[in-house]
C-alpha cells in the first residue's frame, strides 16, 4: 500500500504545505511507501522532498484502489484529481475556514466518499457540527525538537515576541494599547519588541527563549504552530487563539480572579493553573489590555509568571515528533486511514 500527497500549486512556502512535507517524511521515516503528485514541479520544497527519496507521480497517474490519496481541503482539484487516479481518498483538513467556501456544484461535503482526518479537535469538532462529518483521527504538526531549551530571559526587561505576517495592522494595534497603558504605570518595566520574521526555525528559537510573551495574533487558525513553538520555551502566549488554538490553549488562572473562558475552550481540571491569556479573536482593544496586564504580571509576580510558563513547556511536551510519529503510524499504517469514510 503506498500513501500519495498531493502538492497544490502554491507559489510560496505556507504551514499547510510544509505539513504536507512533513507528513510525508514521518511516513517514509516508519517505512511507508510515498509518492508526490501536483500539477506544478515548481512548488518550494518540492525537488527537496523528491531529493529525500519520495517518488514524484505525473498528473493524471492511474493509482491501485488500494493506494491512499491524501489532499488537503483547501484545493478541490487535488480532491477530484485522487477520485480519478482510483486512489481511496483521504482529505487533511488543516483550516477550517476554508471548508466554508461551497464545493463545485453546491455538492455537500458530507456526501463525498471520503475519509478525513483534522489538524486539531477544534477542526473535528467544527466539521461534526457544520458540516456533520466524522474525523477518523487528529494529526496536528509537530513543534520541532530546536524550541525545547531552557530560557535564558534578561531579567532588566521584558521581551516580546511578535510576527508581523500574522495580521499586521491588528498586531499593532494591540501593541500601542499596550504601549499607552504601560506608559501610565510607574512601575512598569521596560519592554523590548523582537520579530519573527523571514527567519529559520533556529533563529526563531533563539528570539522565543529570550522572551517572555508571544503576541498571538493569528486568526483564523487550524492549529496554529507558532504560539505553542515559543510555549516550547516558556514563552507564554497572550492574544487570539484562531479558534484551532484551543487544541492546547487554556486561560491562566490567577488567584482571586474570575477565569473567562472562550465559547468551543476544552475544560480544565481547577487544578490547572494555565498557560497563556487569551481574548475573543479580532478584539485587538481585550487583547491589548490583557498585554499590558501580563506584562506586569510577569514583573510584579515572578513566581506565578515562572508556574505560567512551566504550565507552557509541559504543554508543548505533547506535542513532540516522537508523539506525532506514533499518529501518523496509527494513521497511515495501520489502515484507519484507509477505512471508509
Amino acid at each position: 500500500m503506498r500513501t500519495v500527497f498531493y502538492v497544490p500549486p502554491l507559489r510560496k512556502m505556507s504551514g499547510g504545505l510544509a505539513n504536507i512535507y512533513e507528513t510525508a517524511r514521518d511516513v517514509r521515516a516508519l517505512g511507508g511507501e510515498v509518492a508526490l503528485c501536483g500539477p506544478d514541479r515548481s512548488v518550494p520544497g518540492l525537488e527537496e522532498a523528491c531529493g529525500e527519496g519520495a517518488t514524484l507521480l505525473s498528473p493524471g497517474s492511474r493509482l491501485s484502489p488500494s493506494d491512499l490519496w491524501c489532499a488537503p481541503e483547501s484545493w478541490p482539484s487535488g480532491l477530484h484529481a485522487g477520485t480519478a487516479s482510483g486512489a481511496r481518498v483521504l482529505v487533511y483538513v488543516q483550516s477550517w475556514i476554508f471548508m466554508l467556501k461551497p464545493l463545485p456544484g453546491g455538492v455537500p461535503w458530507s456526501r463525498l466518499p471520503f475519509s478525513y482526518i483534522a489538524v486539531s479537535r477544534p477542526v473535528t469538532e467544527f466539521l461534526r457540527r457544520v458540516h456533520g462529518i466524522s474525523c477518523r483521527d487528529v494529526l496536528p504538526p509537530a513543534v520541532d525538537d530546536v524550541f525545547f531549551r531552557d530560557p535564558e530571559r534578561p531579567g532588566d526587561r521584558v521581551r516580546i515576541a511578535w510576527m508581523p505576517r500574522k495580521n499586521r495592522a491588528l498586531g499593532e494595534s494591540i501593541r500601542h494599547i499596550a504601549g499607552h497603558m504601560l506608559a501610565r504605570e510607574a512601575s512598569a518595566p521596560r519592554v523590548e519588541w523582537v520579530e519573527a520574521h523571514g527567519l529559520r526555525r533556529e533563529a526563531v528559537a533563539d528570539i522565543a527563549a529570550t522572551c517572555r510573551i508571544f503576541l498571538s495574533s493569528g486568526f483564523p487558525e487550524g492549529f496554529g504552530l507558532a504560539p505553542l513553538e515559543a510555549m516550547a520555551s516558556g514563552c507564554v502566549p497572550v492574544g487570539f487563539t484562531g479558534f484551532g488554538g484551543w487544541e492546547y490553549m487554556r486561560q491562566a488562572r490567577i488567584p482571586g480572579e474570575r477565569v473567562v473562558e472562550a465559547p468551543f475552550a476544552y475544560a480544565q481540571g481547577d487544578g490547572d493553573i494555565g498557560n497563556g491569556f487569551f481574548f475573543s479573536d479580532g478584539d485587538v482593544y481585550a487583547a491589548g489590555l490583557g498585554l499590558a496586564k501580563a506584562v506586569m504580571l510577569s514583573a510584579e509576580q515572578p513566581e506565578l509568571w515562572a508556574a505560567i510558563s512551566a504550565r507552557c513547556r509541559e504543554t508543548a511536551l505533547g506535542y513532540t515528533r516522537a508523539a506525532r510519529l506514533k499518529q501518523v503510524e496509527r494513521i497511515f499504517l495501520s489502515g484507519r486511514g484507509r477505512q471508509e469514510g
